[in-house]
């Protein structure tokens, strides 16, 4: 049973393919009041020689795939489009009142809670060569069991992503090879607390625009364009603890 970032941590590096992967990140958003979770590479992954596709992993219903397939809704779907502009997951019911939908996206999430995928969170993923992958969450049951951790929802999905992409092929990134500075390794741990960057401007008595010169510089070294990635990848590699 997972029962700590760390626990996931351990299972999630343990797994030595995609389906053990997957089903540790399953038993993980379970805890969180999530029972259906799909997987898609939003692009080709050419350093992974894969091609773009929905539903490289998932256990929707098998229903709704054909049907989403069959009436070309991976084309419109509003939680694809809506997701390139978030950083963070975001949940379904939000889309509706931040975007101008078409008949046809609204009809496409409709669709969706009436083939039993209810109370949706989805999670953008980004990596090198811009190449972007999403996971979608969903619950069979119309209550709403989530908890509201998004922020721990994209933690798991955004380490889902990196140990995905280890499995099939991609060299771990070396530690090593990131040396940060002292300044650096504190703006780090505080960016790991959940502190913004005027916190943190506070807390190490420094000028904001030296913690926003700080975290640029953190995420260059890390090749992240987000503070949960550069987090998530730093715990990956031990340089900080969860």
């Amino acid at each position: 049973m997972i029962k700590s970032f760390e626990d996931y941590l351990d299972k999630a590096n343990a797994a030595q393919s995609n389906e053990e992967l997957f089903n540790v990140y399953l038993n993980t958003v379970q805890r969180h009041g999530f029972d259906r979770a799909l997987f898609a590479l939003m692009t080709d992954h050419d350093d992974l020689e894969q091609k773009a596709g929905v539903g490289v992993m998932h256990n929707f219903p098998s229903d709704w795939m054909e049907y989403y397939f069959e009436k070309g809704l991976d084309k419109i779907d509003p939680v694809v489009s809506y997701g390139a502009t978030q950083l963070n997951a975001y949940q379904w019911d939000d889309i509706p009142r931040r975007l101008d939908l078409t008949k046809r996206q609204k009809t496409c999430l409709n669709y969706g809670r009436e083939s039993g995928l209810n109370n949706g969170v989805a999670t953008y993923l980004r990596a090198e060569n811009n190449a972007v992958a999403g996971i979608s969450l969903a619950t069979s049951e119309k209550s709403d069991a989530f908890d509201g951790r998004t922020d721990l929802i994209t933690a798991y999905s955004n380490h889902f992503y990196i140990r995905y992409r280890e499995i099939n092929g991609i060299k771990k990134q070396d530690p090593i090879n990131i040396v940060l500075t002292d300044r650096e390794r504190e703006v780090l741990t505080w960016m790991a607390a959940g502190k913004s960057n005027g916190d943190i401007a506070t807390i190490l008595n420094i000028s904001s625009s030296g913690v926003d010169f700080h975290v640029k510089s953190i995420f260059k070294k890390f090749d992240a364009n987000s503070r949960v990635l550069v987090v998530v990848k730093a715990i990956s590699y031990g340089m900080i603890s969860p």
